[in-house]
């Protein structure tokens, strides 16, 4: 087996540490308004499965051009800095790669502002991961060449300036981050971020009595076919702030407005098992 599938497997385990398990990505506020019906668990499962496709297609659109633009621009740079015999010079490109990492952050959060539900959603996710990659993968020994550690500096800088306040990092980014430090490709680094939104709103589901854990297996094989295809259609996507090629903003986009309002109001729910 390969050092990369092992990772993948790792990274796709139900357990993994980064609190994912609290957020329902709005379900239960939209289960509690109605958008989302009980008898999903009687075989109904619609309205479900409609929810999911409609929330997997806003993070397609959405968060996947952040998830992959911070994986490239990390991958990218870092790999020419960790072959930098001047210890000057592989300083000064990390600094660079931390601020555009920053400015990215930074404008994820802007285009979140709205979403005060979603936001903290995203910061709370992002920062269990950062701290699960400092105190845990850093540590292992695929980690210890040059290359490694200079994504652990990077790592540990980042975690440092988000303690201050100076900075958010994002579930998006820091997810891309960490697959590129951890030498994931980019096409697996983007299924597995779609595979893990999708299994945690089928997870919440669950928990919410919508579907039974047995059924709910069925629903998420069945939206291979969906996801995959809008992988194709999203995967070359890269979000773009920093120049005019994206003068009308439609590099990374909300899709479904009405899911945002729903999970905008997970706040206000009378009763709730949910953080988000």
């Amino acid at each position: 087996m390969d050092k990369e599938t092992w990772l993948l497997w790792l990274l796709a385990d139900s357990q993994l540490p980064t609190g994912g398990f609290v957020a329902s990505a709005g379900l239960e506020a939209a289960l509690q308004a109605g958008l989302v019906s009980e008898s999903a668990a009687e075989g109904a499962s619609n309205s479900l499965t409609e929810f999911i496709r409609d929330s997997a297609h806003n993070q397609a659109r959405f968060a996947l051009p952040f998830c992959s633009r911070a994986y490239e621009e990390t991958a990218v740079r870092l790999a020419q800095a960790s072959g930098d015999n001047n210890a000057a010079d592989a300083s000064a490109t990390m600094t660079s790669v931390l601020e555009e990492f920053l400015d990215l952050d930074s404008y994820h959060h802007a285009m979140l502002s709205s979403n005060k539900v979603a936001m903290r959603a995203s910061v709370a996710q992002g920062g269990g991961l950062l701290s699960l990659f400092i105190r845990g993968y850093a540590l292992a020994e695929c980690m210890s060449d040059r290359r490694g550690q200079a994504y652990v500096s990077i790592a540990k800088q980042l975690q440092r300036l988000a303690r201050l306040g100076e900075a958010k990092a994002h579930w998006p980014t820091v997810f891309g981050f960490v697959c590129a430090a951890l030498g994931i490709s980019l096409a697996h680094t983007q299924q597995l971020y779609m595979f893990q939104f999708v299994r945690q709103v089928f997870s919440a589901a669950i928990r919410l009595n919508l579907v039974g854990p047995l059924r709910a297996q069925m629903l998420e094989c069945d939206m291979h076919p969906y996801v995959s295809a809008l992988l194709k259609d999203n995967a070359h996507l890269r979000v773009e702030f920093s120049s005019l090629d994206d003068l009308f903003g439609e590099s990374a986009v909300y899709t479904e407005p009405i899911l945002e309002l729903y999970q905008g109001m997970h706040d206000r729910l009378y009763s709730r098992i949910f953080n988000s």
